[in-house]
């Protein structure tokens, strides 16, 4: 699946009303076109790939420059503008050297019908395939510390307690004279405890 870089309209805080895409010289005609829906209507520009030179002379690009790629820094930046007049859309992409603007035309229902729903379909497509890859990242992600502990064999076995003849951590016992704070070493001198009678 080829993932259309696309943008929701207005941008910023509210709620979404239109979607924003494009298909670029990738597709399947080698064409560029812009489309723009509510879900319900939809209005597109209609070049061809013999058109697509002219196009770029029009909006002043070099024959090397990528048009679906303005389009795509555009909606990185959230620079694309758009107005309704009845049957006619104008799209603006401001985000550049100088602005871009394109006429979009309405499509007819029984052609817009099946772009809506390829449309709809592909965005759905794209966020399961997004669940997946974030679950996947939320699973590496976890430490090991959090991890639930597995249920298996268990390779090592802590000593028994001699003194309460179940397994738990093996306890040293400490050799008299040991060094309370040093273990390991004798005291200097022996205990002497406190003498309250001096």
């Amino acid at each position: 699946m080829v993932l259309l870089p696309l943008c929701v309209l207005p941008a910023g805080p509210g709620p979404p009303r239109y979607v924003c895409y494009c298909e670029g010289e990738w597709a399947g005609a080698g064409g560029f076109n812009l489309y723009v829906t509510d879900a319900a209507e939809l209005w597109g520009t209609c070049f061809t790939r013999d058109q697509l030179p002219a196009l770029k002379a029009r909006l002043g690009l070099s024959a090397a420059e990528d048009v679906s790629a303005r389009f795509k820094e555009a909606c990185k930046q959230q620079s694309v503008n758009l107005s309704l007049q009845e049957d006619i859309a104008s799209l603006t992409l401001s985000g550049g050297p100088l602005a871009l603007t394109f006429d979009l035309s309405k499509v007819p229902g029984p052609e817009a019908a099946p772009r809506i729903q390829a449309l709809t379909l592909g965005l759905a497509e794209r966020v399961c395939q997004l669940e997946q890859q974030l679950s996947a990242a939320e699973d590496k992600a976890v430490s090991p510390r959090k991890k639930p502990w597995q249920a298996g064999p268990q390779l090592f076995l802590p000593d028994p307690d001699p003194q309460r003849g179940s397994l738990g951590p093996a306890v040293r016992r400490r050799c008299p004279g040991e060094s309370l704070i040093n273990p390991g070493f004798k005291s200097k001198k022996p205990a002497g405890g406190v003498d309250f009678e001096d």
